[in-house]
């Protein structure tokens, strides 16, 4: 697809990325942003393969802090 425009491609496309924040869990950690309302988890990275599979660090739950 093209697009002919006479703006700016940072006008039509505006590369805001949010700043991210790691918390330290054991056997890695979790990456995301704080919110009004705690932690909202966006990512894990851990060698525990346990950790995956619970729902408190699943993408999008948010965590108390």
């Amino acid at each position: 697809m093209i697009l002919w425009t006479v703006e700016p491609i940072e006008r039509i496309f505006p590369s805001e990325i949010p700043e991210t924040t790691t918390i330290d869990i054991a056997g890695g950690f979790l990456e995301g942003r704080m919110t009004p309302a705690g932690f909202s988890v966006s990512r894990l990275v851990s060698t525990d393969l346990k950790n995956y599979l619970r729902t408190e660090y699943s993408p999008g739950h948010i965590r108390k802090i």
